[in-house]
């Protein structure tokens, strides 16, 4: 339909064309009744990329390999390019979950207004080293103070932004390391609480840098977010600090009983979050 809205795609990748090349595959596997624009930035790669991306060339909205300044310098380098009324960020490796991940969506949230005012995510498939799944992430329904607790982590690439929105946010902040996606996603949800859908519709490996973090920096990372921002979960810095310590002590037990969960640390404080209840704003949440 050509009234659909039109979905950019953006694809960061760096020495991994195995991976790239299974993330365009989903891509182009979508059936989705508007266009999509697939936009990828490679970090410079070498000759095998630039061979791939050349060969590829007539299905991309846009493309290109030289060297960034990191992983969110290339998301901001894709959200400049991106020409589309809803932006996705699927990094090389990560797929859709299947060939109608992006017209379910489009079609669950078209009747919420204009798409290029929202945001959402939906379930995420967390896929292991042996490319088994390991289960599903997806805080649902929404809870700002538990996102802010690290007992609700959105998952990024399971998540869709209007491209009026992030105009208005701001792209990722290259500043603040691996946890600028957390960061970009509470300046989302201080404007306008996210859409959820109850659909698994994308793969994350989880062997990426992201995955294998300790627990300590997951949770040194959303204290600094909390100053930077403004917002803390219980409307008081000391008493969340106090809260969150105790939390992360938790966190950290559990982990030393489940080796198995204990080797991909950050991955564990999402799945040890548990079912989500109303959504608490900061400006409600008590002392």
């Amino acid at each position: 339909m050509s009234s659909a809205p039109t979905v950019s795609v953006i694809t960061i990748t760096l020495n991994d064309l195995d991976g790239l090349k299974r993330t365009v595959d989903s891509v182009r596997a979508q059936r989705y009744p508007g266009p999509v624009e697939h936009i990828v930035i490679d970090g410079g790669s070498g000759d095998d990329v630039v061979d791939y991306l050349r060969q590829i060339e007539t299905g991309l909205g846009y493309w290109q390999s030289e060297p960034d300044a990191g992983r969110y310098d290339a998301m901001n380098q894709g959200i400049a390019r991106a020409s589309g009324d809803l932006l996705w960020f699927l990094h090389s490796r990560d797929r859709f979950s299947d060939p109608y991940s992006l017209a379910h969506v489009v079609q669950e949230i078209a009747n919420r207004g204009p798409v290029s005012d929202l945001w959402g995510y939906g379930m995420e498939n967390l896929i292991g080293p042996d490319g088994v799944s390991v289960g599903l992430q997806a805080p649902m329904p929404f809870d700002m103070r538990r996102f802010l607790m690290i007992q609700a982590t959105i998952p990024h690439q399971a998540s869709f932004f209007g491209s009026s929105l992030v105009r208005k946010i701001g792209g990722y902040d290259v500043e603040f390391d691996i946890a600028a996606d957390q960061l970009f996603m509470l300046r989302a949800a201080l404007v306008l609480e996210p859409i959820t859908i109850e659909r698994v519709v994308t793969d994350f490996d989880i062997t990426g840098a992201g995955s294998a973090r300790s627990v300590d920096d997951v949770f040194d990372d959303m204290r600094r977010i909390w100053d930077l921002v403004g917002c803390y979960p219980f409307n008081g810095r000391l008493t969340s600090r106090a809260l969150l310590r105790c939390w992360e002590r938790v966190v950290k037990a559990k982990s030393a009983v489940h080796p198995a969960v204990n080797a991909m640390k950050a991955w564990s404080v999402r799945a040890l979050g548990t079912k989500f209840r109303r959504r608490i704003p900061c400006s409600e949440a008590p002392l």
